[in-house]
């Protein structure tokens, strides 16, 4: 986003994943928005191992996508019992998570993701979510390390 710019959209776009490190980011994601006064939309973006796509292997896609959205819509649950207050959209999209969530932050107030901290030679073999919307997203983006003690999930 250019500085000169004002988003189109008022809301919090954060990553959702079925990691216990997403709980700090959707921790954030949802003060921010009660902060801003905002909606929320959860993005969970997912692809298909390649075993699958490649044919060696035979799956329904739409039971795949069914389940993502139950594994998204329950990462949700908590945290929207413990904001009531704010709106929260739900998006499950068969592509990857940075092509998800770069379109998702187009014209947007903020990005929020969260980091498993593998660090430099862990990014570099397994991908990072978090360093991919860094360097493409089209908003500020707050990358969101879970505490030392652990996820913070809302009992």
């Amino acid at each position: 986003m250019r500085p000169d710019s004002t988003p189109a959209r008022v809301e919090v776009v954060v990553g959702v994943d079925e990691s216990a490190e997403c709980e700090s980011a959707l921790g954030y994601a949802f003060e921010q928005a009660r902060l801003l006064d905002c909606p929320l939309s959860a993005v969970h973006g997912w692809q298909l191992p390649s075993e699958i796509s490649s044919g060696w292997f035979v799956c329904d896609l739409d039971d795949v996508k069914r389940m993502r959205e139950r594994l998204a819509r329950g990462a949700l649950a908590a945290w929207r019992a413990t904001y009531p207050g704010v709106p929260v959209e739900v998006e499950v999209v068969h592509e990857h998570p940075v092509t998800a969530l770069v379109r998702a932050s187009t014209d947007t107030v903020m990005l929020v993701v969260g980091s498993h901290g593998r660090g430099p030679l862990g990014s570099a073999v397994l991908g990072s979510v978090s360093r991919g919307v860094l360097h493409h997203a089209r908003c500020p983006v707050a990358v969101v390390r879970p505490p030392a003690a652990g996820p913070t999930a809302p009992a």
